[in-house]
């Protein structure tokens, strides 16, 4: 999560282009659907002393919202 965080912040600051943005967006999405990683952010892992509110915010709107967990079978 830290890695993306540095990838968001990096992207508000223009430093990194539209694709590499792309790019970056697409693991982070894939990652929530792929991955464990969204079981970790749902929990009470208490997010707001670890991470900052404009990332929590783009997290919960443009990953979490878009994204659907992988189903198991």
């Amino acid at each position: 999560m830290y890695t993306f965080a540095h990838a968001y912040h990096m992207y508000q600051r223009k430093v990194v282009s539209d694709n590499e943005w792309t790019g970056w967006l697409r693991r982070m999405r894939t990652c929530f659907e792929q991955g464990k990683i969204r079981e970790y952010w749902e929990s009470d892992l208490e997010l707001d002393k670890w991470f900052d509110p404009a990332f929590e915010d783009f997290i919960d709107k443009e990953v979490v919202q878009k994204t659907s967990p992988k189903q198991k079978m």
